[in-house]
């Protein structure tokens, strides 16, 4: 999958500590894809971006290098 992708790339090959992703409260499938590739939730943002003349809450999710690490071990 082109997420888990991108988050082996962050870590293996830019050797980043810590990645973070947010995506609108009304799209659960995101926090979906998010949480399948080992992201947990760390908050929400309410009324924090104006889209087409209402504001959105967003939702941020967050891993860690040594929670990746625990995920591929398995």
């Amino acid at each position: 999958e082109a997420a888990e992708a991108v988050v082996a790339y962050a870590f293996q090959v830019l050797e980043l500590n810590r990645i973070w992703a947010a995506h609108f409260t009304r799209n659960p499938a995101s926090g979906r894809v998010l949480q399948k590739i080992g992201m947990t939730g760390e908050g929400c943002l309410k009324q924090s971006i104006k889209k087409w003349g209402a504001y959105e809450d967003i939702e941020y999710y967050g891993l860690l290098w040594t929670d990746y690490e625990a995920l591929k071990a398995g």
